[in-house]
């Protein structure tokens, strides 16, 4: 029945260069317990062709916020609360990212894979409103 009454266990943090991806999931499921029954993640790259350029080069992450990681934070207590999860990790990117790069890692953890799926597709659609990163794509 999920963790109901208490907050989720949040961890946020930016990034300018790809990440290893394995390498922070495990340590996301070492830092599980047995109440866990899911683990979810989303790995977020830059896809080519682009959305508005078909044919672009790179694209720019910019903050649009002083305060990127406490953003990320408010969307992961939201989703901490309304879908009773466990743990939650957001990596965001930032800077100028190669075709393939690493853009974005959202982790959650929660009971049943019903919560953990809908918490992580949640999170990411919030973060891609761009309202704290924006996404330009660059000839």
């Amino acid at each position: 029945m999920g963790q109901v009454g208490k907050e989720a266990d949040i961890e946020v943090a930016l990034a300018t260069d790809n990440f290893i991806v394995d390498e922070i999931y495990a340590q996301f499921v070492a830092g599980e317990s047995d109440a866990t029954g899911t683990v979810v993640m989303h790995h977020g790259r830059v896809k080519y062709p682009g959305k508005v350029l078909p044919d672009f080069r790179i694209v720019s992450l910019n903050a649009l916020v002083d305060d990127v990681c406490s953003g990320l934070r408010n969307i992961a207590q939201d989703a901490g609360w309304k879908f009773l999860l466990h743990r939650i990790y957001i990596l965001h990117r930032l800077g100028e990212v190669e075709r393939g790069g690493d853009v974005l890692l959202v982790i959650c953890s929660a009971a049943t894979r019903n919560d953990a799926f809908k918490a992580c597709a949640w999170i990411v659609d919030e973060i891609k409103k761009e309202r704290l990163i924006a996404l330009k794509e660059l000839p």
